[in-house]
């Protein structure tokens, strides 16, 4: 066998080491990608390609609306026409040499790969005005292309990611504007106990939805099961109460009979509000999967330290082969076409999470279709001892007198609602509607609090306690009231003079609350 000269196997040897060398800085590049958003690190790619594989051309085309085509030669960026003429240049294929003739260059020897995203195909085409090796080169441009669709589809995903949680985010902020209000006229009710039974089921309800909409500001902790749940005795009774009432009305429309059994004297620790979504889940896939005139019972089993709910229907059922997945996300049962519609496979999945972070257990038994389902769930119990609490005195109304609290909310009614709750506690108040008028007011009326909405108009409520600050230093309590309640906008909130940080919808009660603590009995702080 002869042997190869050494000037060939040098020559392959340096090919290997660019080789080597050209893809180590290909497989740095998605690590400078993280975080970007897809403009940047096209950007980023665009840039180290001609580098990385050390070509005099790069062309790029990416599948997709928009500016999605990218060339440079020779270190400079083709624009305009020229990077029309250099996409016709390419577009036939190389000559008989191999080669493909660009206007004002000359002759470049060029290869091509697709760039996949999704199922999408982009193009690169990398050229140099000396021959390609089609072993390395080739395996080098492939390479790149691979590595720069993977890097845009994962820039594309994460962009869409980040793109829903600012809508979340936004859209759980304007479902707290209304609920304020709604919450506010509900403690007002509750002062007047003309329908106290209404008036609960309204609060009870308000808070359920307040609790739910704080789960839209940070999708990834209901998407990774890290919600935070409280940990307080609630009895039985009440979480099946609350449970009932979230399926009573389908239940009425499909009239079905729903029986829950006996559970007073029994005592749970952990999240009334998560608790009642358990059971009003389990209610109300019972209904849903119960055709009409059908039987829903609770039955409540207590032991020592322990108590098993069993929620029984004797509805469609769940076939056998479904048994095993029904907890997992996104997993329907198929329905029968005149089945009550809604729901997109997560409800059993977010019980499961909720009961077992609870301490608990969940288990599914059915005979099979048409023959109804039994849902079992054991939670640990308490002692029913009432906890020991030393009560604060509420404060009178004559101790309130005198001490004046601004408002300033651009939405009328739950500044007048604030106003009128705060008034009847005996505060004396005030109201405006933006920052300028809240800076012209505070002078007249000289408060010894404002409760200021941070997304006021022109002026936020960031720049209007800034400047309160600035111009009456540090004594007037200032209170931030915003839909946003992230740790970075409690941050926001202390950095601008903010005293006190509260996520709408306010409680009338706890705002009192709050007031009480900071300007009633820590007088003498100013002289009312």
């Amino acid at each position: 066998m002869s042997e190869r000269p050494p000037s060939e196997i040098d020559d392959r040897a340096r090919r290997l080491q660019r080789c080597i060398r050209d893809l180590a800085t290909l497989n740095a590049l998605p690590s400078m990608c993280i975080g970007r958003t897809p403009d940047e690190a096209i950007e980023i790619l665009y840039d180290a390609l001609p580098t990385a594989l050390s070509s005099d051309l790069i062309y790029l085309a990416l599948p997709g609306e928009g500016r999605r085509e990218w060339a440079s030669l020779r270190g400079e960026g083709v624009t305009g026409e020229g990077l029309a003429e250099l996409r016709a240049a390419i577009a036939p294929g190389p000559d008989e040499s191999g080669a493909f003739l660009i206007p004002g260059v000359g002759r470049l020897w060029c290869l091509e790969a697709e760039v996949p995203i999704g199922h999408a195909r982009g193009r690169l085409v990398a050229g140099r005005a000396t021959p390609l090796d089609f072993d390395t080169d080739r395996f080098l441009i492939r390479t790149a292309a691979n590595l720069v669709g993977t890097t845009m589809e994962t820039a594309d995903v994460l962009d869409a990611a980040r793109r829903k949680d600012e809508f979340l985010a936004m859209l759980s902020h304007e479902l707290r504007n209304p609920l304020a209000p709604i919450l506010a006229a509900s403690e007002l009710l509750a002062r007047h106990p003309v329908a106290a039974r209404e008036q609960r089921i309204i609060e009870r309800h308000t808070l359920h939805l307040t609790r739910l909409v704080d789960d839209l500001l940070d999708i990834s902790r209901v998407t990774h099961g890290h919600l935070e749940l409280r940990n307080e005795r609630v009895s039985l009774a009440s979480v099946l109460e609350r449970a009932f009432e979230i399926a009573a009305p389908l239940a009425s429309r499909q009239r079905h009979t729903l029986n829950i059994g006996n559970a007073a004297g029994i005592t749970l620790r952990g999240d009334p509000v998560r608790l009642a979504q358990v059971f009003g889940n389990l209610l109300t896939n019972a209904v849903k999967f119960t055709p009409a005139g059908g039987q829903i019972g609770v039955s409540i089993e207590p032991s020592r330290d322990s108590v098993r709910i069993v929620v029984r229907d004797n509805g469609r059922g769940i076939p056998t082969e479904h048994l095993g997945r029904i907890f997992e996300p996104f997993v329907q049962v198929q329905r029968e076409p005149n089945a009550v519609r809604g729901g997109l496979g997560l409800g059993l999945a977010i019980v499961k999470n909720l009961v077992q972070q609870q301490g608990g257990t969940i288990a599914v038994h059915s005979d099979g279709a048409g023959r109804g389902a039994t849902f079992t769930i054991e939670l640990p119990t308490v002692a029913s001892i009432p906890e020991p609490t030393v009560p604060k005195t509420p404060q009178t109304w004559e101790a309130r007198n005198g001490w004046r609290v601004l408002i300033v909310d651009d939405n009328p009614d739950l500044a007048e609602l604030m106003s009128e709750a705060l008034g009847d506690s005996g505060y004396r108040t005030a109201v405006v509607h933006d920052g300028h008028a809240a800076l012209a007011r505070w002078d007249e009326f000289l408060p010894h609090a404002g409760v200021l909405d941070v997304g006021l108009p022109e002026l936020d409520g960031y720049e209007l306690a800034t400047a309160l600050r600035a111009a009456h230093g540090p004594e007037p309590m200032l209170i931030a009231v915003t839909g946003y309640g992230q740790s970075s906008d409690r941050a926001r909130a202390a950095t601008a003079g903010f005293d006190c940080h509260m996520v709408k919808p306010v409680s009338l009660n706890e705002l009192v609350r709050v007031l009480d603590e900071r300007i009633v009995r820590a007088a003498p702080r100013v002289s009312p």
